[in-house]
């Protein structure tokens, strides 16, 4: 059963949050995107399989992971101004396997984490380039291309693909590894690659400059369960950490 859920849960999370962004747009896509479709049933497995104290640990870690996803944010955005989306997306995996990479062995508490977790998501929405919405320059809006009849499945497989590893291979990682490598960007490299190939640089840079702050709403998710999943249940756990980042990224996409 564990197993059914592994495969389809996350594929169809995955689903639901591509159709949105294709329905409301980049912005709203950016917003639905940030919410735990992968990460959250992730951990969620995790606490399962190997216990809430590991679940906690991983989610402290996954806070830190998220100082990479930043760096992935900033190194595509900053490429797709000048190359192909494919270029983009190695240049930006890399950049988060080096970053992950140099912070896989702190170990500071879920405080802590979360304010560099912040001020890494802040840091790298401010540096990203300029683009004419941003600048609130007047411009034609740049037309949706058809999405290729691939996209959909390939964006459930590869999330699903990230789920299934993580999980199996936490036992031998470890808390903290698997919970740094589980917001490994591969919803944000779909959803910035497909936006990039079919809208443009300009419509990409949009994209990222709303989901990088709307993460922070993600790592609220994870201090939260970092912080309740060694006192409550494994379900009172993830509703309050949802809860919470339901209320408090809603208030920061109105603010932004």
């Amino acid at each position: 059963m564990l197993l059914v859920l592994r495969l389809v849960l996350v594929p169809i999370l995955i689903a639901a949050v591509t159709l949105a962004s294709r329905r409301w747009g980049p912005r709203v896509g950016a917003f639905v995107t940030a919410l735990p479709a992968v990460a959250g049933p992730t951990l969620a497995f995790y606490a399962v399989q190997q216990g809430r104290l590991f679940a906690a640990d991983a989610a402290r870690g996954s806070l830190l992971g998220l100082i990479g996803v930043a760096a992935f944010c900033l190194v595509y955005a900053r490429a797709s101004t000048r190359l192909h989306w494919a270029w983009c997306l190695l240049l930006g995996w890399a950049s988060f396997a080096v970053v992950t990479t140099l912070i896989a062995g702190v170990n500071v508490g879920p405080v802590p984490a979360l304010v560099a977790a912040v001020a890494a998501l802040l840091g790298a929405r401010y540096a990203l380039p300029s683009t004419p919405s941003s600048r609130r320059e007047r411009v034609s809006p740049t037309p949706l291309a058809k999405a290729n009849r691939w996209d959909l499945p390939l964006r459930m497989l590869s999330a699903a693909a990230l789920v299934f590893a993580l999980t199996s291979a936490a036992e031998r990682l470890g808390s903290s590894v698997s919970g740094i490598l589980t917001p490994f960007p591969v919803a944000t490299a779909i959803l910035a690659g497909f936006t990039h190939a079919q809208r443009g640089s300009a419509a990409c840079v949009e994209f990222l400059r709303a989901y990088a702050p709307g993460l922070c709403g993600f790592a609220i998710f994870c201090v939260v369960l970092a912080l309740t999943l060694p006192h409550l249940s494994i379900v009172a756990s993830f509703g309050v950490a949802l809860a919470t980042q339901v209320v408090l990224q809603t208030m920061l996409f109105r603010r932004i």
